[in-house]
């Protein structure tokens, strides 16, 4: 009897010790992140028969058991993706939106200081002193453009960074948790349940899934295998892959992912499919950052060029023609930039993009295959496509490929074979070739070449308007002393005939908007006529009626250079309202601050998903401390209760003490 009773007390010590051993265990863990609250459950021991009864011989530590619900975890580690995603975009959104309020002002209010210089210059064309205004307007804009380009690619290189160190950080967590698997694995052999270890790694699991897409599958053993990004798999029992953030291809910059098994092979990854901080980083690289920074480009690309233009059409100070503002468009190194091949293709050709209509660039980027002996280019924002065909019969590798998309694509030597690929980025470096080239005040062109006067003997009003100067040194072209004259006939009444006459008489050829030859003489029933000759290009708005074939209506086409002629300047000035970009739709003003209201518009989104998704993870995160959470109010009653029973317990021991000492005593 007396031994049944101690048999009994001890076992109660024992679980009762137990029991306040795991409570204190988790008071002390109260504050520890990831950690699940354990529990002991008791049971009885077997009993033995006495008579026709059943004698109970206490208790025994069935398990300690870890409060644990994998569906309310998995809910946390899914919108924990999430969260950190939307956290990521809204942050980095947050930065790029302070950057273009503090220096985009810059290049919006620099080239209004441009144009402002511009009008001045209009009202007296031939002081210097005006002159080294605009010229020093130029430069400032330049460098306000170049700065805010600097801004952005030091933005694009940090993301760059953030994607090595993350990189890093999921492969050190990988080998962590292939560890994890091999402890946890033995630890569960005599089916004991390594709690601790566990906890450890959800929480490593938890961590994992701030970086990317994360999914699991327990095995029988205990391990646990892990899935990344869109399944691919990074820890399988205790063999772990790494993560690794390779040089981009073809664009050197354009850093990309990778798996990587431990016999050193390599899987790229997704970026659409990645998820977490590291597909938040990929996106907004790839998406905002990269559409800033060619829309500046494309701003810079197109002032450049309307700049460059107008100061060709006219006559600097010192009577020479005008050279360019800025530095070329189509400036070889320019252009070879803005192609670039693929790696991995087998053929050698090479190429160049030039600049040809910058009215109808975008901000895109764009792919371009060879396949069959075909080229598709496909443009990387809106998925379309077209097949392009060579602007005239030429031999492979000198073909040159005009595009409806504003720029020509021209094989620069090499060959193509089927499978090859190609990247062209039209506008992304246009912010940093933006250089002024002009040094002298004295170099702006204000003066127009030529000028256009109607004759006073014109009963009609029609207006003959030069477009453009396209070649100064072409035949006919009038110099002083030596013009061109426009004759308009009427005859019969309502056919139009136009004949351009050099100072001799002689006919010049003519040919229409599209290069087509009209011969010395055209016919026309309609107006307006775009027509060129001479290396000049007209337009003639409005009917003229010339009277009889003895009277035409005359326009004579002088040459005008003059210190005091600002037409030229007056162009110039001009393009300040011009919608030259996006199809006719967009000033150059409007292209840069288009792209600063897009960061904005962006920027005021990835905030309410970012507080959108932490309400979300929040919500999971509550559910999960309810269920796995530490109380202290709990604890400590529980504390009291197992101290209790520990006494109780104990003094069921010194109760059978005293009983077999009493046995002792009467056998004396």
């Amino acid at each position: 009897m007396g031994v049944d009773l101690l048999q009994l007390g001890v076992s109660g010590l024992l679980a009762s010790q137990q029991q306040l051993g795991t409570t204190g265990h988790n008071i002390a863990n109260v504050n520890t992140d990831g950690y699940s609250r354990q529990r002991v459950l008791q049971e009885t021991t077997l009993p033995v028969t006495s008579g026709n009864d059943f004698v109970g011989t206490g208790t025994r530590i069935a398990q300690v058991e870890r409060v644990f619900d994998e569906f309310r975890y998995n809910e946390l580690v899914f919108n924990q993706t999430l969260n950190s995603n939307a956290q990521t975009m809204a942050e980095k959104m947050l930065r790029l939106d302070e950057t273009m309020s503090l220096i985009g002002p810059n290049v919006s209010n620099s080239l209004n200081d441009l144009f402002s210089a511009v009008n001045s210059l209009v009202d007296v064309p031939g002081d210097i002193g005006l002159r080294e205004v605009m010229l020093s307007k130029a430069n400032t804009f330049s460098q306000n453009v170049q700065s805010v380009q600097r801004t952005l690619d030091a933005e694009y290189n940090a993301v760059n960074d953030e994607l090595e160190t993350s990189v890093e950080m999921i492969s050190e967590i990988s080998a962590q948790l292939a560890s994890l698997n091999r402890d946890i694995v033995k630890g569960s052999a005599n089916g004991a349940t390594p709690s601790d270890l566990l906890d450890k790694r959800d929480s490593l699991v938890k961590e994992l899934s701030s970086y990317t897409n994360v999914s699991t599958v327990p095995t029988q053993d205990g391990a646990l295998n892990v899935y990344i990004a869109s399944g691919q798999t990074l820890v399988t029992g205790t063999t772990f892959f790494s993560v690794s953030a390779k040089m981009g291809n073809p664009d050197p910059r354009q850093t990309e992912l990778a798996i990587v098994a431990p016999s050193g092979s390599e899987q790229r990854l997704s970026n659409e499919q990645v998820g977490g901080s590291l597909g938040s980083l990929v996106t907004y690289r790839d998406g905002i950052l990269t559409d800033t920074i060619n829309k500046l480009g494309q701003t810079a690309i197109t002032v450049a060029d309307a700049f460059n233009t107008v100061q060709s059409q006219g006559v600097d100070l010192n009577g020479l023609p005008g050279q360019n503002l800025f530095e070329d468009i189509n400036a070889l190194e320019s252009t070879q930039r803005r192609f670039m091949a693929d790696q991995d293709n087998t053929g050698t050709l090479s190429g160049a993009v030039e600049i040809t209509d910058p009215n109808q660039l975008t901000s895109d980027d764009y792919k371009l295959s060879f396949m069959g002996g075909t080229y598709t280019l496909t443009n990387l924002t809106d998925g379309s496509s077209q097949t392009l065909t060579p602007d005239a019969p030429a031999a492979v590798g000198s073909r040159t490929f005009t595009t409806p998309d504003g720029f020509m694509f021209k094989e620069a030597g090499g060959t193509p074979l089927d499978g090859d690929d190609f990247i062209i980025q039209p506008t992304r470096l246009g912010g940093a070739n933006l250089d002024v080239e002009l040094t002298q005040p004295s170099q702006i062109a204000t003066s127009s070449v030529v000028e256009v006067y109607s004759s006073k003997d014109n009963v009609n009003t029609a207006k003959l308007e030069i477009t453009s100067v396209d070649n100064t040194a072409a035949a006919g072209f009038p110099s002083a002393g030596s013009a061109l004259s426009l004759e308009v006939y009427e005859a019969p009444v309502g056919t139009f005939n136009y004949q351009v006459l050099d100072s001799s008489g002689v006919a010049q050829p003519l040919f229409d908007s599209s290069g087509t030859a009209l011969g010395t003489s055209a016919t026309y029933t309609t107006g307006p006529l775009n027509f060129s000759t001479a290396g000049m290009s007209f337009k003639l708005s409005g009917q003229p009626s010339g009277q009889t074939i003895n009277a035409p209506e005359v326009y004579s086409i002088e040459y005008a250079y003059g210190t005091g002629n600002n037409k030229n300047a007056l162009a110039m000035a001009s393009l300040s309202e011009q919608k030259l970009a996006n199809q006719g739709r967009s000033t150059m003003s409007d292209l840069f601050e288009g792209a600063v209201t897009s960061v904005g518009s962006v920027t005021a989104t990835s905030r309410i998903e970012a507080g959108a998704t932490q309400t979300l993870y929040t919500q999971a995160e509550t559910r999960m401390s309810n269920t796995s959470g530490v109380n202290l109010d709990e604890e400590a009653s529980n504390l009291l209760r197992f101290q209790q029973a520990y006494s109780a317990s104990a003094r069921i021991i010194s109760t059978a003490n005293e009983i077999f000492q009493t046995l002792l005593q009467s056998a004396r």
